[in-house]
């Protein structure tokens, strides 16, 4: 597999390149394995998500939150934001670090209201989203082996998409300046991305996405149709042509991981791990002059 061709700047000595992508063949290989037998697995048996303690209140807010999203989607891609000007250096202006995370807050209120409202009816929070059915550290290791075995097919998907997308897209923002941060040592900066990519974007979007989205969804149209949806609009919402391919992937991997869990907790420790494992090889390869 084309490690390398996920990005023309990365360059690695020829062995180490090998390795890697023997390495890779064989994740890729265990990851396409392990997720279809998840995939069968919650088709056959409908996985352990509980949808029972949905109705339809839950069905219209769902269906509102839905609709709304896919119309600023599709908003952003009719009338896409004005190009930033460039300034004195000639440079176009960044958004700050404080900015990624006023912008990984976006779901934060949604979902607060969302879990109000689930508790006013007395519905208990750690039932609906299986916060005891896995210990936190055991949590932990099953997200980190997960995500091992879906970088692999992530990085297959992204590399395509790359080879197809080549010169009509760009990085998402937070990536720009996060590598922008890297180059200049602004550590500031690059913890300001690891808190928003790390701490609060996977709370709050697995809490709205998986937690809430699917498992309603999932009693109204089943199990493999609500994942497939939910995937498609968790691709779309990040706003970027490249990643979308992927990013529906992982959405998808991270369902099928909180169905045959059962507990949210997996796959927030998924998305955590996935973004971590990404912050980091993007700050290495920057740091050893492999990225321009």
């Amino acid at each position: 597999m084309p490690v390398a061709a996920l990005t023309k700047e990365i360059q690695l000595p020829t062995d180490q390149m090998i390795l890697l992508n023997a390495v890779a063949f064989v994740l890729l290989l265990a990851g396409v394995y392990v997720y279809r037998k998840m995939l069968r697995l919650v088709d056959a048996r409908g996985g352990f998500v509980r949808s029972d303690l949905f109705g339809l209140p839950d069905v219209l807010i769902t269906g509102a939150l839905v609709v709304l999203l896919i119309l600023l989607v599709a908003m952003q891609w009719v009338m896409p934001p004005p190009a930033k000007a460039p300034d004195a250096s000639g440079a176009k202006a960044a958004v700050s670090g404080m900015q990624i995370i006023y912008g990984a807050l976006q779901f934060a209120l949604p979902v607060a209201a969302i879990l109000a409202f689930l508790i006013a009816r007395g519905i208990s929070l750690p039932v609906v989203f299986g916060l005891k059915r896995v210990g936190l550290v055991r949590a932990i290791g099953i997200a980190g082996g997960l995500v091992l075995l879906l970088l692999p097919l992530f990085m297959l998907v992204t590399t395509i998409a790359y080879q197809f997308l080549d010169g009509h897209t760009e990085p998402q923002e937070l990536v720009k300046v996060y590598q922008h941060a890297a180059k200049t040592g602004r550590s500031e900066i690059i913890w300001q991305v690891f808190v928003a990519a790390v701490v609060i974007a996977p709370i709050t979007e697995e809490m709205l996405f998986r937690g809430y989205f699917y498992a309603v969804l999932k009693r109204s149209i089943g199990p493999l149709p609500a994942a497939l949806g939910i995937s498609l609009l968790f691709g779309a919402v990040h706003n970027n042509a490249l990643g979308f391919p992927g990013l529906t992937l992982l959405a998808l991997g991270l369902t099928l991981a909180y169905e045959w869990s059962g507990s949210i907790l997996v796959s927030i420790f998924m998305h955590a791990w996935f973004n971590a494992t990404s912050l980091y090889a993007m700050w290495w390869a920057t740091n050893h002059g492999m990225m321009q």
